[in-house]
């Protein structure tokens, strides 16, 4: 068992014991029939019917899903078939991922081979190997992977952002769109701009465009007989996202340097990277921990900061000082050498604390009192975190901002110990509710 299968498992025995009444089954097969509560597993195969009145949270092998959710649902595992009606958000990740079932929030689902039909109302999110989308998807998309192709049936309201080596839109699109891939082929309608970087692009007939079509690249796109395109451009950029045209390319390797980057940037993306692990690690182990620390920064954002800004240099001090006592006595000296080596991953969790109270306040403004899921808080770290690192290229910018996204998760989490009576205390405001006594009527003595 590697280190990220004890992290997940890890993670669920800590959401599941913390967990208040619900159907809750850690080991073997899973099949369930309708549950009036919510639905946590950790085990093998997977099979939920009828109405789930709650939530979903699985880890598990295969895993199918036919039944209407009344709340959320989180399924990490193998091949994945979800149908029906979840009426929350939805975030999968997996092998083969089927949905056929309507969603009536967000969707994000990440595997080798995505098919995706079922409606959206909200915003898909969606990453594979193989992407298919034939679903209306009644908000913005985002979708990343090898070979991605949107069928004649989807239709996306919002703006679309796409990234992939082959790329086929066919369906009806009324936002923007941006797609960045080796080779695009167009052959649906398109109510609003188009912007391409590609290797190659073709138009094919039976396309429509009603706004402009932009494209850059190597590389003239190839429109066929048939297509509509009113308003067209094209820009010789040399992109190589395939590498087809390689007396395009400049590939050299000049040492170590030129193989990793320069030290800082390599230092650098170590720096983030870790912070990254520990952020996941934390998320996975401690969920309700990292979710008060991220409530605690949305309430008290201007006081986190600040006590972070003062902990962090202070906390040199304090460390210094804990060393003199600790070398006073004999039992002491041994603690010496268990506490520095702790201090830097402390602080280095600190700044991955404030990548995930950032990555909540960005991505968690329509259900910040349920907070993200645990999927979702690792992605919106992920890129944080990401983005962070692409500002510390810019020493300016990147090193304040970095500073001040350290001193604000420092900063929620030391306040964060100071919320749990506080928590308590709100659930107990309210005076307990006796039943009235019963008024028993004295019988009339008689005559």
């Amino acid at each position: 068992m590697n280190i990220r299968h004890i992290l997940t498992a890890g993670g669920l025995a800590v959401l599941t014991l913390g967990s208040s009444a619900g159907a809750q089954v850690i080991g073997g097969d899973l099949n369930i029939n309708g549950s009036s509560d919510d639905v946590h597993f950790f085990g093998g195969q997977m099979r939920i019917n009828g109405e789930i009145d709650g939530d979903i949270f699985a880890i598990s092998g295969d895993g199918e899903i036919d039944a209407t959710v009344n709340g959320n649902l989180e399924v990490f595992g193998g091949d994945l078939e979800l149908h029906g009606l979840v009426m929350g958000d939805v975030d999968l990740a997996g092998g083969d991922i089927e949905v056929t079932a309507e969603i009536r929030e967000t969707i994000n689902v990440g595997g080798g081979s995505l098919q995706i039909s079922g409606p959206v109302h909200g915003e898909l999110n969606a990453a594979g190997g193989s992407v298919e989308i034939g679903s209306t998807v009644g908000d913005d998309a985002h979708i990343a992977g090898g070979y991605i192709r949107l069928t004649d049936a989807s239709s996306i309201a919002g703006k679309a952002e796409i990234i992939g080596a082959e790329v086929h839109m066919d369906g009806r699109f009324e936002g923007r769109i941006s797609i960045e891939a080796e080779e695009v082929v167009l052959s649906g309608r398109f109510l609003d701009e188009v912007e391409i970087l590609a290797e190659d692009v073709r138009v094919a007939a039976g396309a429509e465009f009603s706004a402009p079509l932009r494209v850059r690249g190597p590389s003239e796109p190839v429109i066929e007989a048939g297509a509509v395109v009113p308003d067209y451009s094209y820009e010789e950029e040399g992109f190589n996202f395939g590498a087809r045209h390689w007396n395009k390319v400049d590939f050299q390797i000049d040492g170590p340097v030129r193989l990793m980057g320069s030290p800082e940037k390599f230092f650098g993306a170590t720096f983030y990277g870790l912070s990254f692990l520990l952020g996941v690690f934390a998320v996975l182990l401690t969920p309700r921990g990292v979710g008060k620390i991220a409530r605690t920064f949305r309430s008290r954002p201007i006081a986190s900061m600040v006590l972070g800004f003062v902990a962090i240099p202070m906390s040199i001090v304090a460390m210094v000082m804990l060393t003199v006592l600790l070398a006073i006595t004999i039992i002491g000296i041994p603690l010496i050498l268990l506490v520095w080596p702790l201090y830097p991953w402390v602080m280095l969790l600190g700044f991955a604390f404030g990548g995930i109270v950032i990555g909540d306040l960005i991505f968690n403004r329509s259900h910040a009192e349920r907070g993200l899921g645990l999927a979702m808080r690792s992605l919106s770290l992920l890129l944080v975190l990401v983005a962070l690192f692409a500002l510390s290229q810019v020493g300016a910018i990147g090193i304040p901002v970095a500073f001040l996204t350290w001193a604000a998760g420092l900063g929620a989490w030391m306040l964060s110990f100071g919320n749990n009576n506080q928590d308590e205390t709100s659930q107990r405001s309210e005076p307990p509710r006796r039943d009235p006594e019963p008024e028993i009527e004295a019988e009339p003595d008689p005559a």
